[in-house]
């Protein structure tokens, strides 16, 4: 008789539901890194990353949190720049600096979570690709060639 071949499933490194816990703490604004060190019962974020990249879903949902959190820090972005200054100038001075780096660093990470980068980026789009190519060709004095051998 043939051998009977037995189906192994492979389960899930993450469990849905773990999943959408961090994605909200993610969406929240909270970091991986932390999330995963502070609450002993969730897996570690490097088994999260793992998870990531080799399960579609789970990654659509942590882009989509990712995208959520972006959203977040674009509105924090807004209110730390409308918020009052100080009245002494130098107090001033020194609180428009803070808030320079803080919203610099802010808008450096919001870029760093557009879908190009992070741990499931395949490499395979070529960033050049998206560009317009062609022949750009400019032409003034009445749109007629008129090279320098026809000005003297």
């Amino acid at each position: 008789m043939g051998e009977v071949v037995k189906v192994v499933r492979k389960k899930p490194r993450v469990a849905v539901k773990v999943m959408d816990k961090i994605n909200q703490l993610i969406a929240e604004g909270r970091g991986l890194k932390p999330i995963c060190n502070e609450d002993e019962t969730l897996p570690s974020w490097r088994t999260v990353l793992r998870h990531i990249r080799e399960d579609d879903e789970a990654h659509q949902k942590y882009r989509e949190a990712r995208t959520i959190q972006a959203e977040c820090m674009r509105d924090e972005i807004i209110e730390l720049t409308e918020k009052p200054l100080p009245v002494d100038p130098k107090l001033a001075m020194a609180e428009v600096n803070r808030r320079r780096l803080e919203v610099d660093v802010k808008l450096k990470h919001i870029a760093q979570m557009q879908p190009s980068h992070g741990v499931r980026s395949k490499g395979t789009e070529d960033p050049k690709s998206s560009l317009p190519t062609g022949e750009l060709v400019l032409k003034w004095g009445g749109g007629e060639d008129q090279g320098l051998a026809d000005s003297k």
